[in-house]
């Protein structure tokens, strides 16, 4: 018996090897001959949902845990995974349930505590999420993550004094954790004697550091001389960045182009004037889109100020609906013609979306959904949600596509790490806006960043009024709202409007010739 149990840790850990190597598909074929060969092994069980978990096979993971967690109902370990499981489907509620239930357990088991305060995070309840934080930190203080994500939590709150402390914090534990040192790069304002300019400077020499550590630096190095109006050696440090970055990731604009060009011969075929049965009727949405760094989030701002409306931020719920019901091979692909008669599939689609949202527990009449690729959906929302409304937020090309390529984003933006391609995303966007707004002239509303930026409040009114949305004077003081706030944008919506972005393409005219050159086609 001794022996068996000997020869099942030894496959074990080899399992566990084959993990870590995130060598996963190995991993998963070793565990499901283990559990043939040892049924009653049950780590055996929480090491196959790992490996599924991790090739997003996450229907099978929850089979496997379940059965970990059946035969041994405080098997903390694998209901955490389990939670982690729904968590990475987006099923906030169940993932929740799973922590609380872990931590129940072993109240001194850091994953799940941590796991619940991104929870927390996500449903915008960020004073929750630091407490639960906290908490973790209480039981080890040197969890490096934990403090990054208390620190962006603190960030998202507009805390600056506290998430600098937890950032710094970070960087004692493990200097090479240098997301840290962008982050606290976006809080600071640099000149030549500052030390953590000088830190960067010499980290970025490190000749063990590896790719993705240097992303961050180099990212770190151009906002930092940026401040210092050093723009040659700011932006030698954005190309060198951004090369890197765009080396790690897999992208084609072609699949771009290609998913662009099936919407257009989609949605074409569709007369937008007769369809007065089809869709959710609910007019409690206001999506906020464009292009991504064009004032989505100033926008948002200035509406979740207003009394009657809650500003949810960017949300994955519609493209996740889209992915559910239109992908084809791993990507989107819509039908060459709709079957604009089936209203319950549309009818269904949008109360699933409004559903999906009762999450925030609001009694707000309004809700905004700021997620500005969006925009690549509107005659989808025309369909499941006819009476929502939308906001299209626009920016100078230039000044756009600039900020897209002086930032790292989470996701879907893998356009914006070259010039040329972040060129030619733009001129698909706004050749589909084109379309969109022959199709539906009066479904969308465009706003202006630069007129936003001159007349502050004549530009707000006409947005209020376009929301059906009486006056409210604290949209003018907007930067004065609690709310967190987790883009690229959150150092900007804490101040009241200014100027300075506006034209600011000009202070890199010369290194941005590439990108002008497509502009200008």
């Amino acid at each position: 018996m001794e022996n068996l149990k000997k020869e099942a840790e030894i496959e074990a850990q080899i399992i566990l090897n084959y993990f870590q190597a995130e060598d996963f598909v190995s991993g998963e074929i070793k565990a499901k001959k283990l559990i043939k060969k040892f049924p009653n092994y049950q780590a055996v069980y929480n090491l196959l949902g790992l490996c599924l978990q991790s090739q997003k096979k996450y229907s099978e993971a929850i089979k496997y845990y379940n059965i970990a967690i059946q035969n041994n109902p405080n098997f903390f370990i694998a209901i955490n995974n389990l939670g982690l499981t729904y968590h990475n489907m987006g099923n906030l509620k169940n993932a929740q349930s799973y922590y609380e239930r872990a931590i129940e357990i072993n109240s001194r088991f850091t994953h799940p505590i941590s796991n619940l305060a991104n929870v927390k995070k996500e449903l915008n309840n960020f004073e929750e999420a630091i407490k639960w934080y906290k908490r973790a930190l209480s039981i080890d203080n040197k969890l490096y993550i934990v403090h990054y994500n208390l620190g962006m939590a603190y960030q998202a709150l507009g805390k600056f004094d506290e998430s600098k402390k937890q950032f710094e914090l970070v960087l004692k534990i493990n200097p090479k954790f240098t997301k840290a040192d962008r982050s606290l790069s976006i809080s600071l304002k640099y000149d030549i004697h500052n030390p953590h300019l000088k830190s960067m400077e010499n980290k970025i020499k490190d000749k063990s550091l590896n790719n993705f550590e240097k992303i961050e630096l180099y990212f770190g190095l151009g906002k930092a001389y940026e401040d210092m109006k050093d723009y040659k050696k700011s932006f030698e440090n954005y190309i060198l960045g951004n090369k890197i970055k765009r080396d790690t990731i897999k992208y084609q604009i072609n699949d771009d182009i290609k998913l662009f060009e099936n919407i257009k011969n989609s949605f074409s075929n569709i007369d937008f004037r007769n369809l007065e049965n089809i869709g959710n009727k609910s007019n409690k949405i206001i999506f906020i889109l464009g292009m991504p760094r064009s004032g989505t989030t100033l926008v948002e701002q200035i509406i979740a100020n207003h009394k009657n409306v809650y500003g949810a931020g960017e949300l994955k719920d519609l493209t996740e609906i889209i992915r559910e019901n239109f992908l084809v091979d791993n990507k989107i692909k819509f039908p060459e013609k709709f079957n604009t008669k089936n209203e319950t599939f549309f009818n269904n689609m949008g109360t699933n979306y409004l559903e999906n949202l009762d999450r925030y527990n609001t009694n707000k009449n309004y809700i905004t959904d700021k997620a500005p690729l969006n925009f690549r959906w509107i005659g989808l929302i025309k369909l499941i949600l006819p009476n929502s409304k939308i906001i299209h937020c626009t920016r100078d090309s230039r000044d756009n596509c600039l900020s897209l390529f002086k930032n790292i984003f989470e996701g879907q933006l893998n356009f914006s790490y070259n010039l040329e391609e972040v060129g030619k995303f733009h001129k698909l966007y706004q050749n589909l806006m084109k379309f969109w707004k022959q199709l539906m002239p009066d479904f969308i509303y465009d706003i202006s960043y630069e007129k936003l930026v001159k007349n502050q409040e004549s530009e707000s009114r006409k947005l209020l009024d376009f929301c059906n949305l009486d006056w409210d004077k604290n949209c003018l003081t907007f930067y004065k709202n609690k709310r967190g706030i987790v883009t690229a944008s959150f150092a900007q919506a804490r101040k009241p409007i200014y100027k300075n972005s506006v034209k600011s393409w000009q202070k890199y005219e010369s290194e941005l010739s590439p990108l002008f050159k497509i502009l200008e086609r």
